[in-house]
């Protein structure tokens, strides 16, 4: 079974262990409450079926990143399936990967620092996009990435069965070349509806040393989903084609060094302008 190593130490440098040197080419929603030091809330949203404030914190981890799936019964086929701490919380590697210990998070005074070997999801059961507008938005850090490096990150949408051999997700990414993408991925498949391209809204790594930060958002608005980073929107989609409805969390792609500073699910706040 693949395993996953939780580190709960603040004195953790963000740039120790970083996985880049080691490169090889190649809405509805539930909380659990717990104390933490660092808080991140999810907002009441119109389509919530509990739409009570709540804080969230690491050892619910990646509970700022996450918002889950039902989970199905044990022993059906599929990715590895990783339960991380009592509250229920998931990671699924891409492919059936079994590195083991390559998945970490740490809790940092900015925020969860979530560092990837393999690619993967990060969800939460309970917490489910169910009808009406909505937004799902994380703001990321990105730690020690080299110029041109071409790994991504960001949320999804619309999850459906994700423990099982089937997976269904929507999602936007970013990544450290200036490029967003947005893709469907049905049980290995995956469509592309955008694939990588430049767009200025999208900060990337310019210099070595670069720490760009992006917000990531997708939302419902009426008959249209839209696909937002730093609060631009850059792309479009029918509701009816894009079926956002399901669970929501985090997509991060290889050997990633990512520090989540915010997480959260409710109704999309005033218009944002669209990209020309």
């Amino acid at each position: 079974m693949t395993s996953l190593r939780l580190v709960r130490d603040d004195a953790i440098p963000l740039h120790a262990r970083s996985p880049y040197k080691t490169r090889k080419r190649g809405t509805s929603y539930h909380s659990h409450e717990t104390p933490s030091s660092f808080d991140l809330t999810v907002t009441p949203a119109v389509i919530s079926m509990d739409s009570m404030k709540r804080n969230l914190l690491l050892p619910s981890l990646l509970s700022a990143v996450m918002v889950g799936a039902c989970v199905g019964p044990g022993g059906r086929e599929g990715p590895p399936e990783v339960p991380l701490l009592p509250g229920g919380y998931r990671v699924i590697l891409d492919g059936n990967r079994p590195d083991p210990g390559q998945f970490t998070t740490a809790e940092t005074p900015d925020g969860i620092r979530v560092t990837t070997g393999p690619a993967g999801i990060a969800w939460r059961p309970g917490d489910t996009i169910s009808y009406g507008d909505f937004r799902v938005e994380a703001t990321f850090t990105l730690m020690g990435a080299p110029v041109a490096y071409r790994e991504g990150y960001g949320v999804f949408v619309g999850g459906r069965n994700l423990d099982g051999p089937s997976p269904r997700y929507l999602y936007l990414m970013v990544r450290p070349t200036g490029e967003y993408m947005v893709r469907r991925r049905v049980g290995s498949a995956t469509e592309t509806l955008v694939d990588w391209i430049p767009h200025e809204a999208v900060q990337g790594v310019l210099a070595d040393g670069d720490s760009p930060v992006n917000a990531i958002a997708i939302e419902a608005r009426g008959p249209d989903v839209r696909f937002l980073v730093n609060g631009i929107v850059v792309f479009l989609l029918p509701l009816e084609e894009a079926r956002p409805t399901g669970l929501a969390g985090l997509r991060v792609n290889h050997r990633l060094d990512l520090v989540l500073t915010s997480w959260s699910l409710g109704p999309p706040p005033p218009d944002a302008p669209v990209a020309p």
